[in-house]
């Protein structure tokens, strides 16, 4: 069974960004709102392409861990140069973009360690 673990491990992080505007931001219709929403969406469907992935013995690609990444980053920025709707907003969504970045730079390593075992098992160059 391939290890997609950081991907998946994401979903979590998804499910926060559909909530948080709801039950702690209190502010639906705020700056961030969308933006929350859109990242969400696309962190639970890189989770689910990982969990369909494991499902099926295959590994994540690098560029599931790399657009993870990227979600992460932009969700950590975006708060400083766009503005929201108070300190506790600002802070989440930058604290969440953290961990999505630091998950995307795991699944990348993870995808690479899995090609670099495929190929030695192979007997590939």
């Amino acid at each position: 069974m391939r290890k997609n673990r950081a991907v998946v491990a994401g979903a979590p992080l998804g499910v926060w960004l559909l909530v948080a505007p709801f039950v702690v931001y209190e502010a639906m219709l705020a700056e961030n709102f969308w933006n929350d929403m859109l990242v969400g969406v696309a962190v639970l469907l890189l989770a689910l392409y990982g969990a369909i992935s494991t499902w099926r013995g295959r590994s994540t690609g690098i560029a599931a861990g790399g657009f993870l990444g990227l979600l992460g980053l932009w969700q950590t920025t975006r708060p400083f140069v766009v503005a929201t709707a108070g300190p506790l907003p600002l802070w989440g969504d930058a604290i969440i973009g953290v961990l999505l970045a630091a998950l995307g730079g795991r699944a990348i390593r993870e995808a690479r360690s899995a090609a670099v075992t495929e190929r030695a098992l192979t007997g590939q160059r």
